[in-house]
């Protein structure tokens, strides 16, 4: 990650997404510093900056060269405007092997190990070129940093590689299928754009969420444990204030208690009142005033001794019989029309006979 000198944008290399698919903290970080050098915040002090990884030369140029294979050298001393131009002039000619490529576009760049020829068809003629890494420690982000070159091989002539190719120790040489690498660093690519578009000082990526923090592990680690000791602080404050609810609650289920056992305790009517009721209203009430003595017992043996209970609707309906009325016709009684005209007929007989 550093600043192109021609125009001073932001530009991006192999190793600031190898870091990124592990640690987007550590990435954020390089950022900060980038933007704003007198951050305060130190790097470990045995720590590796990832831009400051050199590229291996290896033996096998010499061995290439012997062998009269056309291999031309992109000198690292040069300027990088001037590395990019050579690069592409590089290709175009279709030198057999190209040591040293530096590749750009946009804001992404990348020094290949070497660019080898082969055939096929591009926008540069019917070849095309495949990267190389020749790192004598190759590692598993070998494949990773291969399709960041072939990712910029495919914006530069036209055509995505189809083979990857690390040359370890001894020459030996393994191929890598280009369609079984590149779809996964293409979608690491897209999050590590948007990442740094973006970017924000003010927010921090979780240390948590990384794999590891480069050459940042000491403030991660402070970063941490503050956050460990702000988030007990918390549960703590949480824990008193639900320890002082709980008392007051206790406190004022006591007091309420004490209040309820200072109040009389008040009788409750008990049947008895209610009867004596009953039987005050039944001495006043004419349908109830030629009850005997008799009825009334036969009514307290019906229901039994209701000492102490009231009596009930039920009961009160049951006791109304027909000749408790003085009348002897019960309220509402309709006469029987019926009935009323049968005695004039029998007494017109009677008057017949007699006559």
């Amino acid at each position: 990650m550093y600043r192109y000198s021609v125009d001073n944008v932001i530009t991006y290399t192999p190793a600031d997404l190898v870091l990124f698919r592990e640690s987007p903290f550590a990435v954020w970080m390089e950022r900060l510093t980038l933007e704003n050098p007198e951050h305060g915040i130190p790097p470990d002090i045995d720590g590796i900056d990832v831009n400051a990884l050199s590229r291996q030369r290896d033996a096998i140029v010499a061995t290439l060269r012997a062998e009269g294979r056309n291999v031309v050298l992109i000198e690292a001393q040069q300027e990088e405007p001037d590395r990019r131009i050579a690069t592409l002039e590089t290709m175009r000619a279709g030198a057999d092997f190209i040591v040293g490529a530096h590749l750009a576009v946009g804001n992404l760049a990348g020094t290949a190990d070497m660019l080898m020829r082969t055939s096929g068809y591009s926008e540069l003629g019917d070849f095309l070129y495949i990267p190389c890494e020749t790192h004598a420690d190759s590692t598993l982000h070998s494949a990773f940093r291969l399709c960041f070159i072939a990712d910029l091989l495919a914006n530069l002539q036209g055509q995505l590689p189809p083979q990857l190719l690390i040359i370890r120790d001894g020459a030996e040489v393994v191929p890598l299928q280009a369609d079984d690498h590149i779809y996964y660093y293409r979608a690491v690519q897209r999050r590590f754009i948007a990442a740094m578009q973006n970017f924000r000082k003010h927010r921090m990526p979780d240390p948590a969420e990384s794999a590891h923090f480069g050459r940042w592990a000491e403030c991660a680690s402070e970063v941490l444990k503050q956050r460990e000791f702000s988030e007990q602080q918390r549960l703590d404050e949480q824990q008193t204030s639900e320890d002082q609810q709980r008392s007051e609650e206790q406190q004022r289920e006591v007091l309420a208690a004490e209040a309820l056992a200072e109040v009389p305790q008040l009788r409750v009517a008990s049947g008895a009142g209610a009867r004596m009721q009953f039987d005050r209203e039944t001495s006043v009430r004419p349908e109830f005033s030629s009850a005997t003595a008799g009825e009334s017992s036969a009514r307290d043996n019906m229901f039994g001794d209701r000492s102490g209970y009231g009596i009930t609707l039920a009961e009160q309906a049951s006791l109304l019989r027909p000749d408790s009325y003085r009348s002897g016709k019960p309220p509402g009684h309709t006469p029987s029309l019926a009935r009323i005209g049968k005695p004039r007929v029998v007494a017109d007989a009677r008057v017949a006979e007699q006559s």
